[in-house]
């Protein structure tokens, strides 16, 4: 599915858009939602009581910063109606196709993807609008398009992104290929500054580049140990910290 703009465009969305669909059974039946992209984000699990965690699930280890409600589209009328609200309200009109309405998940897969991808248009358009750290020089460096979009994830995507980077950085440093080991590192570095210190990358990185035997090994545990940090499986961190304490010869990490 690709979205396209009825009202704005993909070069500067607003952040705020009406999304449509089509009724599969009647072309000129219209269903919307409302997405939202925030300008900040937001640690949900502040404003979640103590006794309501397990209820929430992953969302008290995450950032909400993208979203569309309702999750699945509700029935407008016509699309004059729809034009005339976004009018109104000066917002995105961007079509994402037809759909069933009577099947419930399939709407809501179909507006979370929505969601994703104008999420990273607004992304690309914040990275090259946003102001960045000042230069030797007194010029101002840009943002990149993947800082802004790490900025968006979850900590449970970022967690994604890292396993494929580290990926990457091996299969570089396998290849003896400095420019692309310099390159990865760089990447991941980038990431790190959106997870908490105590997921420990910088250990990560020395344990992907080691050319001792237990490099591999230790890298992996690095690496299941920040997927058992965002699950809070607190045991599960204590017997991967004492596989680490073994194998670096040293104290365990805390």
């Amino acid at each position: 599915m690709d979205i396209v703009f009825d009202r704005g465009n993909k070069e500067q969305p607003k952040g705020h858009a009406l999304v449509y669909f089509r009724s599969s059974s009647d072309p000129e039946d219209t269903w919307v939602s409302y997405l939202v992209v925030l300008p900040i984000t937001v640690d949900v699990s502040k404003y979640v009581p103590p006794f309501l965690m397990n209820q929430v699930g992953e969302l008290s280890a995450k950032e909400l910063s993208c979203f569309a409600f309702p999750p699945a589209p509700e029935q407008l009328g016509s699309y004059q109606v729809l034009d005339e609200l976004a009018a109104m309200r000066d917002d995105d009109i961007i079509f994402a196709g037809t759909l069933n309405p009577t099947d419930v998940a399939a709407a809501m897969m179909s507006v979370n993807e929505a969601v994703q991808q104008y999420a990273e248009l607004y992304a690309q358009v914040a990275a090259i609008s946003a102001p960045g750290p000042v230069d030797d020089e007194g010029e101002t460096a840009g943002v990149g398009v993947n800082e802004v979009l790490y900025g968006l994830m979850s900590d449970s995507d970022r967690l994604g992104e890292l396993t494929k980077l580290v990926g990457r950085l091996k299969f570089a440093v396998e290849g003896s290929d400095p420019s692309l080991v310099k390159e990865a590192e760089e990447e991941i570095s980038l990431l790190a500054g959106h997870l908490p210190d105590n997921h420990n990358i910088p250990q990560l990185l020395l344990a992907v580049k080691s050319t001792e035997n237990s490099g591999a090994e230790l890298a992996d545990l690095y690496l299941q140990r920040c997927f058992h940090l965002v699950r809070e499986e607190y045991g599960k961190i204590g017997q991967i910290d004492q596989k680490i304490k073994e194998l670096e010869g040293g104290p365990t990490v805390v």
